[in-house]
């Protein structure tokens, strides 16, 4: 090799070199050519979360992956800013397709999506007595007669307020309109009262009024018109007109409410919730529910429908191959044995405990031990069953009973509990 063939190739290398680096230093900080804008621009990411597992995610038709038990969500990267296609697919599933904008230095993200089974069985229940949906209706605590509202289990037949048209229990206070067209906030036992309204609202004669009181939202559903309470005017305002009915979702942020052909959301993290609409159909539109906190089920001139919130480009709905006589209704059911939702539970402090029932307080009992273990299953509040031993029996058949297995001997609270009964 002569020496100018190895200074060609020397400067070959050099210039390679300069006209390389910049643009993998380029490529590195997620910089691309754009060709058909002509530009240099910065990419942007989609972020895919879905069930169930072992799906296929498919970015404009070219890039796939698949999700695991070890990998349950898919992070594409380096998408020049413009839309792009995705498709999430599982054989046996209803596939699920979103035209998504990506902008520059952004990932967007598509979460809690779920394909859903092409074939779904619907059983016919043969003991309609054990249907889950039969739950029996709990008493009330209030009830309203002859325009008062009363305590219905307080012995009492003293009326708690006077002249309430509705009312609805919020955390330790009720919520109530009157006659007079004012909405009030009173303590359960009604000895305090404040007035939240400044005007009074026009009562019609024959109207149905009914609370929805969520996330500090103060909803009134007048006949078919949905009220807001705007505690800085101090008065009821329009929402939405024409609502058949209204829900709220399972995780407390969202309120679903919709009528014969309309079906809209609206986020409750703001003092104004934006009105969000999902969808319109020609048909109409039976009942809907919330399947989960990001789905919706209905009956659409009878057909099942399934259909996500999010309104990113299309919305995603699914028809079940089950059509509904009209005399068939949706039954749905989110029972977790627990009566509060998950805000409710994020901020709940205490019990608000009912007044002592004088005719309940018991004075000079005896406890008898009893010799001998005798075991006995007691349901928890956890939905379990425990194993507890019997450790005696009061002078009016009550019995005090020990988790067993922890101890033989009464636990330090269990003695204390004996030690107090025993000098009473």
């Amino acid at each position: 090799m002569t020496k100018r063939i190895r200074s060609l190739i020397l400067a070959s290398c050099v210039a390679l070199f300069f006209i390389a680096t910049p643009y993998i230093i380029i490529y590195s900080l997620g910089y691309r050519i754009d060709f058909e804008q002509k530009k240099l621009v910065t990419t942007g990411g989609i972020y895919v979360r879905a069930l169930p597992l072992g799906l296929d995610v498919i970015v404009d038709s070219k890039n796939s992956s698949k999700t695991s038990l070890l990998a349950p969500t898919v992070f594409v990267q380096n998408l020049l800013p413009k839309q792009h296609s995705v498709e999430i697919k599982k054989d046996g599933y209803y596939d699920y397709k979103k035209t998504l904008e990506i902008k520059e230095k952004e990932v967007v993200k598509l979460e809690w999506v779920i394909l859903f089974k092409k074939e779904i069985p619907f059983e016919i229940l043969k003991d309609k007595t054990n249907s889950p949906f039969l739950k029996k209706e709990q008493e009330k605590l209030f009830i309203i007669r002859n325009g008062d509202l009363y305590n219905s289990i307080s012995q009492k037949s003293v009326a708690i307020l006077k002249k309430v048209l509705s009312f609805e229990v919020s955390g330790n206070n009720i919520i109530w309109l009157g006659q007079n067209g004012h909405l009030y906030s009173s303590s359960q036992d009604g000895k305090t009262t404040d007035q939240l309204s400044q005007i009074p609202l026009k009562i019609i004669k024959g109207s149905s009024y009914k609370f929805t009181i969520i996330s500090q939202n103060i909803f009134l559903k007048e006949n078919n018109n949905l009220l807001l309470f705007n505690p800085k005017t101090k008065t009821f305002e329009i929402f939405y007109s024409l609502v058949k009915d209204l829900k709220v979702s399972p995780d407390g942020q969202k309120i679903l409410y919709y009528n014969d052909n309309e079906i809209l959301y609206s986020y409750l993290t703001s003092e104004n919730p934006e009105k969000i609409f999902l969808n319109r159909f020609s048909e109409k539109i039976g009942d809907c529910f919330w399947l989960n906190d990001n789905y919706l089920i209905f009956d659409l001139g009878g057909k099942i429908v399934i259909s996500e919130t999010d309104n990113r480009d299309s919305i995603n709905t699914i028809t079940l191959p089950q059509t509904l006589s009209p005399s068939d209704k949706i039954l749905f059911s989110q029972e977790d044995q627990s009566p509060l939702t998950k805000t409710q539970k994020r901020a709940f402090r205490s019990l608000n405990y009912y007044p002592a029932n004088p005719d309940l307080i018991f004075h000079n009992l005896k406890l008898e031990l009893i010799e001998g273990e005798s075991i006995f299953p007691i349901k928890t509040s956890a939905g379990d069953t425990q194993p507890f031993k019997k450790l005696g029996e009061m002078s009016k058949g009550n019995s005090i009973f020990d988790k067993e297995g922890i101890s033989k001997e009464p636990g330090p609270a269990t003695k204390d509990l004996l030690d107090f009964i025993k000098n009473l």
